[in-house]
Formats: structure tokens, sequence, C-alpha cells
């Protein structure tokens, strides 16, 4: 599957199951306080993954290959990270900060929004080993490994939830 996201702000970028994911945060969240201490509590329950793509706030339309497969990617790359995430209604979405941050301010706002049901991963139920593979270093402007795609995904589907991660990934932030 590939996909590119091109609308909304993609300084930030996540794996939502959205059947499990409490977006709602408050009216008045703050980015370097609640809203990371968020993600990080549901990145530790397996219900989003959240990337943060650029040091310098720059907006890219990312181009992201999603492969399900059985084996680890081991070849060159910018950066490399490794979360899980479980998957309960056969799907999940990629979604971009915009559409995190309007279900984390209004109740009314779901995760994925009108733009970001467009990246819906079709995916079997169960418990994933998620490789987030960036080749695309946006803020040099410079690829490593390969230029065909700027993150690979992939899912290498396993029989335990290891709840490894509790902050968003790459991200310089202090909480």
């Amino acid at each position: 599957m590939k996909f590119c996201m091109n609308f909304g702000d993609t300084n930030f970028i996540g794996v939502v199951n959205a059947d499990k994911y409490k977006s709602f945060v408050n009216e008045d969240w703050e980015l370097d306080d609640i809203l990371l201490q968020h993600f990080g509590n549901e990145m530790k329950q397996g219900h989003i993954l959240v990337f943060k793509m650029t040091e310098e706030g720059i907006e890219h339309s990312w181009s992201v290959d999603v492969k399900i497969g059985t084996e680890e990617i081991t070849h060159p790359c910018f950066r490399k990270a490794v979360g899980y995430i479980k998957v309960t209604e056969n799907k999940l979405y990629l979604v971009d900060y915009d559409c995190l941050t309007m279900a984390a301010q209004f109740e009314d706002e779901k995760v994925p929004d009108k733009n970001c049901s467009n990246y819906k991963i079709d995916i079997e139920n169960g418990v994933y080993k998620v490789e987030v593979i960036q080749y695309y270093n946006v803020d040099e402007n410079e690829y490593v490994g390969t230029n065909e795609t700027n993150i690979l995904l992939n899912f290498i589907k396993v029989s335990d939830f290891q709840p490894i991660v509790d902050k968003v990934f790459w991200c310089t932030y202090q909480c």
C-alpha cells in the first residue's frame, strides 16, 4: 500500500486504531506537557504510534509505503523506530497533526478526520510490531538508503503486545 500525505500539518504523523484511541484531551491543551503526555499514554496502550517528522517545523507531502510482512527491514535509512499497536477492527489510519489536535481539542471531532480517512490501512486484527523507517530527512532535504519513498511502515504480526514506548518517536520536547 502506498499513500501520499499531502494535506494538513505533517510535523507529526501517527498510525492510529480509531476504534480504541481516546482522542479528546481538553479544550486548553498545550503541546509540551498535556498533548505529548496524552500521546505517550495512548501509545502505552497500543492505540496509536506518533512520530515527530521534523525539527524545523517543515510541512512536507510525505510518501508512505506500508508493508505487512514477517521480516525486519535492515537496509540503510535516516532513522528507525519500533513500536507496537493493536488492531481491532481490521483497519488502522495514518493521521496528521491537524487531525490529532482538532480531535484533542473538540469532543465532536473524531480520528480520522475527513482528510485522514483516505489513509486507511486494511490489516488483520491482532498485535503488530511496527518498524517506522524514515528515509527522507526533510530538515536537510536529503535521502538515506532510498529516494523512492519517504517513510516505510513495516507491520509484523506478533503474539504479545510490548509497551516499549511511552513518548512520541524522535520528539525532543521535554514533558
